[in-house]
């Protein structure tokens, strides 16, 4: 039997196995062989380490939550006031760019949401944390003065974040909207509804 460190080792290459197929051919065009084949194992090895390539999600999922929850928390709450917080979190919300693996990860994976009801909740729950920080950030600048709201925090942080998704869709598919774009959209939204002209790109 693999030793853990062994183990944990070669789980990690096959996730990194899974990932680069999933980008290159998209998630229902991508099989258990691809995978093997990629990682230059046996197809066995592949299904004892995921029992089903919907198993990757979990591990996206674990990712995202560190990146768009966890970390943006930590960054927004070393700044020094509610407006710089808010700066932090608009330009940590969206792709790099359309190379973003997380990012491009995440959208493969969008269209089970509606089938997997475990999925569902994953996305429900890193959706809802994004926008308690936005509600804790406006609320936070509204007490203090800084912001004066033009709708209620809730659906602020609502349209927000939704616009984060959205137009981080078009900057991964490099339709219409680059990271540029999308940034000052969002800062542009934001201006508005918290009535502070001085949040821009």
């Amino acid at each position: 039997m693999a030793r853990p460190k062994q183990q944990d080792a070669r789980r990690e290459e096959l996730l990194r196995a899974a990932r680069a197929v999933i980008l290159r051919r998209g998630l229902h065009a991508t099989r258990v062989r691809d995978v093997a084949d990629q990682a230059g194992v046996a197809t066995g090895t592949v299904t004892y380490y995921f029992r089903e390539l919907d198993d990757l999600f979990d591990l996206v999922f674990a990712e995202a939550v560190e990146r768009f929850c966890t970390l943006r928390e930590q960054d927004a709450a070393s700044r020094p006031d509610a407006r710089e917080q808010l700066v932090s979190l608009i330009r940590t919300g969206l792709p790099t760019g359309p190379d973003d693996e997380l990012c491009c990860l995440l959208y493969e994976f969008s269209p089970q949401a509606r089938r997997q009801p475990t999925d569902a909740r994953l996305r429900r729950e890193l959706y809802g944390r994004q926008v308690d920080l936005y509600i804790r950030v406006l609320g936070a600048g509204a007490q203090a003065g800084r912001f004066t709201l033009r709708r209620p925090a809730a659906e602020i942080a609502a349209n927000l974040v939704a616009l984060e998704d959205a137009y981080g869709y078009h900057v991964i598919a490099q339709t219409f909207m680059t990271r540029e774009t999308a940034e000052q959209h969002l800062f542009g939204y934001a201006a508005l509804a918290t009535g502070d002209s001085t949040l821009t790109v």
